[in-house]
Formats: structure tokens, C-alpha cells, sequence
């Protein structure tokens, strides 16, 4: 599947009809962690899970803070892990629960 994805800020304020989205960044928070403990760089790990744990998922503006994050870790990270970690977003942005039911 070929995928280029928004950024997650972006992605996050666009409506969509049949998914809760920021129930999807639960997942792509612990993907993100794990690719990024996986290659070096914890620092980058801890500040994802300690902004998960405090983000309220039902408030839009920390929704959107926290998408914020989630790009801006994107930028300062190699390129090889810039791209895996554009995968996590391509599946959260290409998620289909309908198709996921079947």
C-alpha cells in the first residue's frame, strides 16, 4: 500500500464521519515509542509516553498539541526512522473500522 500521509496536526482537525481519531493515537504513541526506543532514542521515547499519560484525549486542543509533538519528533529524527514512523501515521490516517470488522 502505497501511502503518503498529512502531517498528524493536520490530519487530526479534518472531520471524518466514522472514525474517532485520537482513539487511534494510543497505537501510534506506542509504535512511535517503541521504533524510537528500538533506534537510539529514548530521550524522544519518555517524552511521547509522558505526553500520552497526560494528554486528555477528549480535549481538541491537547489532541492537537500532542499531533503537534508527534510531527515536530518527526523532523528531528534520520530519515530511514522519519519514514517507518510516517508508516504509523499512514496506518492511523488510512484506518477503516468497517474494513477492520470484517
Amino acid at each position: 500500500m502505497t501511502c503518503n500521509p498529512k502531517p498528524m496536526a493536520e490530519w487530526i482537525k479534518e472531520e471524518s464521519p466514522i472514525t474517532c481519531k485520537p482513539c487511534l493515537l494510543g497505537p501510534v504513541a506506542q509504535w512511535y515509542t517503541s521504533e524510537l526506543k528500538e533506534k537510539g532514542h529514548p530521550d524522544k521515547a519518555d517524552a511521547i509516553e509522558k505526553m500520552a499519560d497526560s494528554t486528555d484525549m477528549d480535549t481538541p486542543e491537547q489532541v492537537l498539541t500532542f499531533c503537534q509533538e508527534l510531527d515536530k519528533i518527526k523532523d528531528t529524527v534520520e530519515e530511514p526512522l522519519r519514514e517507518r514512523l510516517k508508516d504509523f501515521d499512514c496506518a492511523a490516517q488510512s484506518y477503516d473500522p468497517d474494513a477492520a470488522a470484517e
